[in-house]
């Protein structure tokens, strides 16, 4: 679980590295959705929104003349009703009202029996007007609506009436046919006992159905009478307005709170979008994973943070004098005890210092680099190998009038070109001197070998600092005078296509690349975290160290062990400080040259 779950950190760190990275991407891709959306918003007519509620009242004549109409389900009746609302014949009846057509919305309110009326205007006071205006002539209409309703169920009731009546008048019709039949029958006569009977039953009959039919009347005439009281009531049409539509204070549209937010979420989604769009495209180093990809596992040595005090970048700055507290001095450090634990198990006499192209840091780092040994004691060599574009001198502070090339020429000796640095009294340096017509022929001599590990009689380490690896070969001529070759790259700057092209062209003359470097990195960005108190030199001892051995080495010296100069190491022969023999018979005095 602990590989897979490394992995997933590493993947939310590496995004989190490429949001802090291109956060200006971010930033300028949401600033930008902004402003669009705030120019489009206030380049906007405002839109105002008003709103009434209807109140249902169901219809008299239904309730009275059809009781059982009153219990239709109100959702029913509601929709009834906005389709009555949405009418031709209300629509034609509120555009006549109004002056023109209006156009409004008309939904259930939520409860059974409210209706929302709503309509939109650019003018505030107009919409109101609209809803109010709707509203008002919807209620007219449901008024007529009724009040003819009710019209018709009196008439049909006044008709039901009349009918009954009559029907209560011919009722008696049989019986009074019967008492003339009596009247004129005697009453010896045998029939009118029988006539007397048939009277007495029909009586009763006629009473049975008089009184059922007086009663029917009687309810009818109670209807007549309400809904002749009600329509001397009936004001609103079944329709009462509860909130009558009000003048909006503020548009509906555009939202500018609104659409600014959603445009600052939108924007920041773009933004994370095109910034990962742009790393992918990105061909540059931005880490060191980048660059042990682009070298095919060569180790990364150390990480050099930018240095925030540099501003001129024209005028050399040695940060580990100007700033010894800084991160980027305590990286150099760090980067100093790397290279004493790799001189353990290989010759590190003369170490060349080159990169791909220009200004990708050489010169500084191998010149603060050169500082941190002198620090720690070791005599340090410095020679300016680029012939073309010497910087070396400036750095270290030494007369550049002459040097290499003025001692590969014989026109002055090697004691007299080889300078004291005034930056620190271990370091000596043996500027480019003028510049040759030819210099990678003068580079490839053999005496310029001869002269480089010369140095070595005095010094603990040689530093070379070589021009680019691709614009010209003289790295690649220096590579058969080092014994180890430290490559630099500027973090966002060097491209993964020109490292390795300049792997390829180093491989291909064998020169002894040992790891690379590095420099310009974020310290308060994606790995910040590596130069805090107890700094570089533990993070990149515990995450590069493993990588520079491919065999197991037992009883590893501890560090103030390798760096004392003189101190035995395990009871054996003196060292120096990079583990050279100091006893090879033939040394006076100094550090002996390296050798394998």
């Amino acid at each position: 679980m602990e590989p897979m779950q490394d992995r997933t950190e590493t993947n939310i760190g590496e995004y989190i590295a490429v949001l802090r990275r291109r956060w200006m991407v971010i930033a300028g891709t949401m600033i930008l959705v902004i402003a669009i959306v705030a120019a489009l918003d206030f380049s906007k007519t405002p839109i105002y929104e008003a709103s009434s509620q209807l109140l249902l009242q169901p219809k008299q004549s239904e309730s009275i003349f059809s009781p059982a109409v009153s219990s239709v389900d109100p959702t029913r009746a509601v929709q009834n009703e906005l389709k009555i609302i949405n009418s031709l014949a209300v629509r034609t009846a509120v555009a006549k009202a109004y002056g023109e057509k209006i156009s409004i919305s008309a939904v259930s309110g939520g409860d059974d029996d409210v209706i929302i009326l709503s309509a939109t205007d650019s003018s505030p006071k107009d919409a109101a007007r609209k809803v109010n205006v709707y509203a008002e002539t919807y209620q007219s209409e449901r008024f007529n609506a009724i009040v003819d309703d009710l019209t018709q169920s009196k008439l049909v009731l006044q008709q039901q009436i009349d009918d009954f009546q009559k029907e209560i008048d011919s009722i008696n019709k049989p019986l009074a046919a019967l008492d003339e039949k009596l009247a004129a029958t005697p009453t010896t006569d045998p029939t009118y006992a029988d006539l007397s009977a048939e009277r007495e039953r029909l009586d009763q009959q006629i009473q049975v159905r008089r009184a059922d039919m007086e009663s029917q009347l009687s309810d009818y005439q109670q209807r007549l009478q309400v809904l002749q009281l009600s329509e001397r009531l009936t004001t609103t049409g079944g329709v009462q307005i509860l909130n009558p539509a009000t003048v909006p204070s503020s548009p509906i549209s555009p939202n500018i709170i609104r659409d600014l937010v959603q445009a600052a979420l939108i924007g920041f989604f773009l933004g994370v979008g095109l910034a990962l769009m742009l790393e992918q495209v990105d061909d540059s180093i931005r880490s060191p994973g980048d660059l042990e990809r682009a070298t095919k596992g060569i180790p990364t040595l150390g990480l050099i943070p930018l240095d925030d005090g540099w501003k001129n970048k024209d005028e050399p700055r040695l940060t580990t004098l100007a700033a010894p507290m800084s991160a980027t001095a305590e990286a150099y450090r760090g980067l100093r005890t790397t290279l004493q634990y790799l001189a353990l198990h290989r010759p590190m006499g003369v170490v060349q210092i080159t990169s791909a192209s220009a200004h990708e840091g050489k010169t500084s780092t191998m010149a603060n680099l050169a500082i941190a040994f002198a620090e720690a004691g070791m005599p340090v060599a410095v020679v300016g190998c680029d012939l073309r574009r010497p910087r070396a001198h400036s750095f270290l502070q030494v007369d550049g009038a002459i040097g290499l090339t003025s001692v590969l020429l014989g026109e002055v000796p090697l004691e007299v070109a080889l300078q004291q640095s005034p930056v620190h009294p271990n370091i000596r340096v043996l500027p480019s001197g003028p510049r040759p017509p030819n210099p990678s022929e003068l580079l490839s001599l053999d005496r310029t070998s001869e002269l480089i590990h010369s140095l070595l009689d005095n010094h603990s380490i040689v530093f070379l600092d070589c021009p680019p690896v691709l614009p010209v070969t003289d790295s690649l001529v220096l590579s058969r005078c080092v014994d180890a070759s430290l490559f630099i790259a500027k973090a966002n700057s060097t491209s993964k296509r020109e490292v390795k092209r300049s792997l390829e062209r180093l491989t291909q003359v064998n020169n002894p690349l040992v790891g690379t470097i590095l420099n310009g990195v974020d310290a308060e960005g994606a790995y910040g975290s590596l130069y805090d108190y107890y700094g570089y030199s533990k993070e990149t001892r515990s995450r590069f160290l493993p990588k520079l051995f491919k065999r197991s080495v037992p009883d590893i010296p501890k560090l103030d062990q390798a760096v004392l100069p003189g101190m035995e190491s395990d009871g054996s022969t003196p060292v120096d400080s990079f583990g050279n023999d100091q006893n090879d018979g033939d040394q006076v005095s100094g550090p002996a040259p390296l050798s394998s």
